[in-house]
C-alpha cells in the first residue's frame, strides 16, 4: 500500500478525514489488528470499522493538527490536537492527542489511541 510505515499512517489520516473514503480505513488494518482508544477497545477483522462505529455518535467531525512525528522501525507515533465539531454541533480544538501505531507487513497491526476529548468535555 505504501513504501513506509508513516506513508502507511498518513494514508490512515487522509481516509479518516475523508467522508466519502474513510469507510476504507479497515484496508489500511491488519486482519488481526488490535485498536484501543480511550473507553474502547477493538480487535480482528472488523476492528477498524467497529472503531469508526464506536466513534460516531461521539462527535461530529474531528481532524489533527500535527506537531510531531517519531519513527522507529515499524514504530510511528503521531502527537498533536485535534479541532473539530462535537455531537451538539459546537466546535472544539487544542485538545492534545497521542498515537502509536505498530506497522507489520505493510498493515497497522496496532494502534494505541491516547487524547483529552473525555478530559476537555468534548466526548463523554
Amino acid at each position: 500500500m505504501t513504501d513506509t510505515p508513516r506513508a502507511l499512517v498518513e494514508e490512515f489520516f487522509e481516509r479518516m478525514a475523508d467522508d466519502e473514503r474513510r469507510h476504507t480505513v479497515g484496508d489500511c488494518f491488519a486482519e488481526n489488528a488490535v485498536i484501543t482508544l480511550p473507553g474502547a477497545r477493538f480487535e480482528g477483522p472488523g476492528a477498524a470499522d467497529e472503531m469508526l462505529e464506536w466513534l460516531a455518535p461521539r462527535y461530529e467531525r474531528a481532524a489533527k493538527e500535527y506537531a510531531d512525528w517519531i519513527e522507529a522501525g515499524p514504530v510511528v507515533v503521531s502527537q498533536g490536537t485535534l479541532f473539530g465539531v462535537d455531537a451538539d454541533g459546537e466546535r472544539f480544538e487544542d485538545v492534545r492527542y497521542v498515537d502509536v501505531y505498530r506497522i507489520e507487513d505493510g498493515e497497522i497491526a496496532r494502534l494505541d489511541i491516547y487524547n483529552d476529548l473525555a478530559a476537555e468535555g468534548v466526548i463523554e
